[in-house]
């Protein structure tokens, strides 16, 4: 970012002296104007492809992030399904306040799968 501001003054600096060349001069094309403008051109392109990285890094972390939760509730459900088939048969199936909380955990999950679709 220091640097990017420098170069900026660097290049204001320089298209100031560009323009007095060009008060000195005025009958004639000064080549050295011409490289200034191309500078100038270059300089636009630049902070143009810096904003459209910006852009991506930011999709990219948004991406991210989408994704790490979503890893994470598939591995909840993994668990929920572990757990739910690991329970012994030869009882009623989970005792009620277990089977309770389940129940809240996956009705919460839930409503975090509709928040992230």
């Amino acid at each position: 970012r220091a640097v990017s501001e420098t170069l900026q003054g660097q290049l204001e600096e320089l298209e100031r002296a560009a323009a007095r060349l060009q008060e000195l001069c005025p009958a004639r094309l000064c080549p050295v104007s011409r490289e200034v403008q191309g500078t100038l051109c270059a300089w636009a392109g630049l902070q143009e492809l810096l904003r459209e990285t910006r852009a991506h890094v930011q999709q990219a972390g948004r991406l991210r992030h989408f994704f790490k939760d979503y890893l994470a509730m598939i591995s909840w459900t993994e668990d929920t399904r572990a757990q739910i088939f690991s329970e012994s048969p030869s009882g009623h199936g989970l005792p009620e306040t277990p089977c309770e909380e389940l129940e809240r955990r996956i009705e919460g999950k839930l409503k975090e799968f509709e928040a992230l679709a």
